[in-house]
């Protein structure tokens, strides 16, 4: 088992922002070994001044203990910021500086905003789960798999995409039936004639938002590829479509009935997660053998979800995933909550509480078996490191891997090539096998 907790001492980072630029410099210290409680991190960081920037700029600085705010203030450009904690139930730690101007609202450059950050992860194989996995929950998501097993798995809908006849891969739209409201919807990229059980199969899964699915053919001839749609809709509309569907159909659909588990938005979400694989696993080109879940952040959550229902998935990488450790708020020692942050500590209702327990990724976790890849950011306020690490803790797999990243926020950690290679790597090994 590989515990990669990104225990980061006295490590700087720089981000480029200017053609003479200012650097973002952070580090974080600590004398003794972080995870001891009662000792004490010390927080090192600055703005260096760069050209072209506005006069008015300084820096605006912000400490965060478990995810929440403790502690804000500013600074000069060239100064330096020390911010010292003494660790006592404190298991995530981090301070985000940005350069902010006189009103105190964000400067950006080239349409990017100027802020980063570092934390650190204290005794994460530790973390305390903040609530218990429902009695019946295993139960419950068996007889989703059987209302499932009781529609036929049907191509509805089939067009293809590539043009060129020549093309080494062809794209295809596809609508399968499944149980809920919408049938699943997404793209297959196959390569062109391919052999009969010669392929392994990767399914992909979308993030949060409302858009279509496309083609996702990065492993070439090596593999069948699946990019699910997460909502069941039409792909390769206009870009309006699914503008006009997130303000209107769609707007905040992740709250829609929140308070019924039979009735939740990701009921059928999770169903059709479930009816993609049985789709990929049906066509006859995939070898029987490998299958590859991933996702990022709900993304994430739907991979994840993937592999606790389906004992065939035999690759999981969750990234930065969402819906971890609903009731973080909650906690003994609150602390934030992954999105989509059904509830807080203000205004809760129980059955909202006992409703999304079964959408709670941490109790999926343990019907997890296969190799496993969760990554986590640790100035990602999207979704906390803190639920990731109690996922992480919760999965049943003897082979899995805990990635962090110390400077990631929830885009960086997913997007940062350098890190995405420790799993992207392993996936391409893991076609081979």
């Amino acid at each position: 088992m590989l515990k990669n907790f990104g225990f980061i001492i006295t490590i700087s980072i720089s981000f480029m922002l200017l053609a003479k630029p200012s650097e973002i410099i952070t580090s974080i210290t600590s004398n003794t070994n972080p995870t001891s409680i009662n000792k004490t991190i010390k927080f090192v960081g600055k703005i260096t001044k760069g050209t072209d920037i506005p006069i008015d700029t300084k820096v605006s600085y912000e400490e965060f203990i478990n995810g929440i705010l403790k502690r804000k203030g500013y600074a000069s450009l060239n100064q330096d910021i020390i911010l010292e904690h003494q660790i006592s139930n404190t298991t995530w730690y981090f301070v985000r500086l940005k350069m902010v101007d006189s009103k105190n609202k964000n400067i950006f450059i080239k349409n990017k905003q100027t802020s980063a950050g570092r934390g650190i992860l204290v005794s994460p194989e530790n973390i305390p789960f903040s609530s218990t996995r429902p009695n019946d929950f295993d139960t419950f998501w068996n007889l989703q798999r059987k209302s499932l097993d009781l529609v036929p798995i049907k191509v509805l809908e089939k067009k293809t995409l590539t043009k060129n006849p020549n093309s080494t891969l062809v794209a295809y739209d596809v609508k399968i039936s499944c149980a809920g409201s919408r049938p699943v919807s997404g793209i297959l990229t196959i390569p062109r004639n391919a052999k009969l059980k010669s392929l392994p199969a990767f399914v992909f899964f979308q993030g949060a938002g409302v858009s279509t699915a496309v083609s996702f053919g990065g492993y070439g001839r090596n593999a069948i590829t699946f990019m699910v749609n997460a909502h069941g809709i039409d792909n390769m509309k206009e870009k309006t479509y699914y503008q006009n569907l997130s303000k209107t159909k769609l707007k905040n659909y992740a709250h829609f009935s929140k308070d019924n588990r039979d009735k939740i938005y990701f009921k059928d979400m999770f169903l059709r997660v479930m009816r993609s694989l049985d789709y990929v696993k049906s066509l006859p080109e995939w070898n029987g053998k490998i299958l590859v879940a991933r996702g990022g952040s709900q993304g994430g959550a739907q991979a994840i979800v993937a592999a606790a229902m389906d004992k065939q998935v035999t690759l999981l990488v969750a990234e930065v995933p969402a819906m971890c450790d609903h009731n973080g708020f909650l906690a003994p020692i609150p602390r934030r909550s992954g999105w989509p942050n059904f509830y807080t500590n203000k205004g809760v209702k129980n059955n909202i509480i006992k409703a999304t327990s079964y959408y709670d990724m941490i109790n999926f976790a343990f019907r997890i078996h296969c190799e496993s890849y969760i990554t986590t950011g640790l100035t990602d306020l999207v979704c906390s490191p803190i639920g990731i690490a109690c996922l992480f803790n919760a999965i049943a797999s003897s082979n899995k891997h805990f990635l962090v990243h110390p400077t990631g926020d929830h885009v960086s950690t997913q997007t940062d090539s350098q890190f995405t290679s420790q799993f992207t790597k392993r996936i391409i090994e893991h076609f081979k096998e």
